[in-house]
């Protein structure tokens, strides 16, 4: 669906030519079907990846592929493609429902009434269809913009902070929406740094850092990089054995953790010692904490 092949970008800073590398080698894939994340710390590069797929910036280096097209400004392709920028700005004066209406007439498909309809209403703005956009809220604009996404059932929907402004429950309202999207067809490239939102809905991750992917992979293989460990509360013995990290204890319990490859060994331990398990709970890895790793590596 995206393929990105070597690509750098370079900006000039101020007034004296100072040269800003923004992507520097960057390569990735994004297969059909994929709920994709671009993830990093601000200045990876994220958004200046997201333009280059669009083709608003044009690589200094390197070549981008969209649905097997250069993509261009204008281009046929960009007929099954939908974005919501970070910060999406509108003509003020006109209602919610003349918004979308006019960005479903730039799709060129004639009358869009019932789809416009339709798309205010699945963001739960039905009521406020013939408020005017200076009256409504930052979560209420950002609303909007989804909207405009769901028009013309996309075949690649990009996302850039998708989730900025709005209230818990838009939240989880959104993500649904977005994996229905995603069942009718639509592959989803998102740009966010709300891990959590992102481990709920992403079945691939980019990982980004100074402007070049370190890490791209399936989110289950990716969250595996951190080893499951076990929590566990037992019964004082004389000596734990290397494998099991003390984090507390008194005369009564001990609380330890230890590696999940080491839980079998630890059962047998435990018994051949005489003592009693209390309490166990596996701690899986987070994206979070992958996130993490990763950067810290620097694979």
């Amino acid at each position: 669906m995206i393929t990105a092949d070597n690509i750098t970008v370079v900006f000039k800073k101020g007034g004296f030519g100072k040269k800003l590398m923004a992507l520097d080698g960057f390569s990735l894939s994004v297969r059909e079907g994929d709920i994709f994340a671009l993830l990093g710390p601000n200045g990876a590069g994220k958004s200046t990846a997201m333009y280059c797929f669009l083709g608003l910036i044009q690589p200094d280096k390197g070549s981008v592929k969209v649905c097997g097209e250069r993509p261009v400004p204008g281009a046929a392709m960009f007929h099954d493609v939908a974005y919501l920028p970070e910060e999406p700005h509108y003509h003020l004066y006109l209602t919610v429902r003349e918004a979308v209406a006019y960005y479903a007439s730039l799709y060129g498909d004639g009358n869009q009434n019932g789809r416009v309809d339709e798309a205010i209403e699945r963001v739960g703005l039905k009521e406020h269809s013939d408020l005017r956009l200076s009256k409504c809220s930052k979560g209420m604009k950002q609303k909007v913009g989804i909207a405009q996404c769901l028009i013309n059932t996309p075949r690649l929907v990009f996302l850039d902070e998708p989730t900025r402004g709005l209230d818990p429950v838009t939240v989880r309202d959104f993500r649904e929406i977005i994996l229905d999207m995603n069942r009718k067809g639509a592959t989803i490239v998102i740009n966010s740094h709300v891990l959590s939102e992102i481990e709920t809905v992403c079945s691939r991750v980019a990982i980004m850092n100074k402007g070049r992917v370190v890490r791209l992979d399936d989110m289950n293989n990716l969250r595996s990089l951190d080893k499951e460990t076990y929590r566990v509360e037992f019964s004082p013995v004389q000596e734990l054995p290397d494998y099991v990290t003390r984090l507390s204890g008194n005369a009564e319990t001990v609380k330890g953790e230890i590696p999940a490859t080491y839980f079998g060994e630890f059962i047998r331990f435990i018994e051949t010692a005489g003592a009693k398990i209390h309490e166990c709970s596996l701690k899986r890895a987070t994206l979070e904490d992958a996130f993490f790793e990763v950067l810290e590596k620097g694979e």
